[in-house]
């Protein structure tokens, strides 16, 4: 079930990119006014001309983790995640593509809307990660006693939400550089990204749900290897957070306003979180974890004495 359901988030992923990125090209070189217009926009939606250091930096250090999740996956056959690989490196060829825009003859609309959604829509893929980490870790670490959803339906709802807000804000995207449709695109976007993050809140409401559960069971110990991840699975979630507070503010800010013309929020309160949300998973890759010290199939004891009697 985990597998079938990264392989949807990635195709899906995939196939929607390759649209909005070939609706994109379109009438890019018809005149050369258009094109000259939309050289304009990429600096004018986003405020300032990119840092190609910082791009470049942000580009190697995604690209290397994406292949350190790969090893990961491929050593352990883990295919359930390739989602956060295959987002990794999506990331960091966003950021290559980030490293052209620094250049005003590359500034068009392929390139640009390319870009940006490389690098605001390819993070879904690490929520998506995160969404089967904590399906896994109820199905086969902590129990489905610990879920107030069906654990094989964890993942899907909210991997099938990620989808439908990815579609919106790559949509936005895809608006930004047409005059006519830029303010649209920027509502368009602002909703996606509201209803990620909501998204998101709603799943880390269920992962204290299961930890309070867990804990009041007085089955687990706290130190079996399974809460590493656990606890991994957090210390992502808040970067993630993190990472989702910017965005919001950020889209919903004004035009001229410092977070939107200054590249340096940018890098500190997104591509750094998102950054630190994922690097823990090279050093503790969780496939190894879920069945050791496993409580999957314990039996709690109000439920034994009861059956005793």
């Amino acid at each position: 079930m985990a597998i079938l359901s990264s392989l949807f988030k990635q195709t899906m992923l995939a196939g929607v990119a390759l649209q909005l990125w070939l609706a994109s090209l379109q009438d890019v070189g018809v005149s050369g006014s258009i094109q000259r217009r939309a050289e304009s926009n990429v600096v004018r939606v986003l405020g300032y001309t990119p840092s190609k250091p910082a791009a470049l930096v942000a580009a190697i250090v995604y690209i290397v983790c994406g292949l350190c999740f790969f090893y990961h996956v491929f050593r352990r056959r883990n295919y359930w995640a390739l989602c956060l690989p295959i987002g990794s490196c999506a990331m960091g060829i966003g950021f290559i593509l980030r490293v052209m825009l620094n250049n005003p003859d590359h500034q068009k609309r392929g390139p640009f809307v390319s870009e940006e959604i490389l690098t605001a829509c390819s993070p879904a893929t690490f929520l998506a990660f995160n969404y089967i980490i904590h399906g896994r870790l109820l199905g086969r670490s902590m129990g489905k006693r610990h879920s107030y959803i069906p654990p094989n339906y964890v993942s899907w709802f909210f991997i099938c939400s990620d989808v439908l807000t990815f579609i919106v804000q790559a949509a936005g995207t895809a608006m930004f550089t047409k005059t006519s449709t830029l303010n649209t695109g920027k509502t368009v976007f602002q909703v996606g990204v509201i209803l990620q993050s909501a998204s998101y809140y709603i799943f880390v409401i269920f992962y204290f749900l299961s930890w309070r559960s867990c804990r009041k069971e007085g089955i687990a110990t706290g130190h079996e290897a399974w809460w590493k991840i656990y606890k991994l699975l957090g210390i992502s979630s808040f970067f993630i957070i993190v990472r989702t507070i910017f965005r919001i503010a950020e889209s919903c800010s004004d035009p001229g306003t410092s977070i939107r013309t200054r590249e340096v929020y940018l890098y500190v309160f997104d591509t750094l979180p998102l950054f630190l949300a994922i690097v823990g998973y090279i050093f503790y890759w969780p496939g190894p974890y879920f069945e050791r010290d496993s409580i999957a199939d314990a039996v709690p004891m109000e439920k034994f004495s009861t059956s005793s009697v």
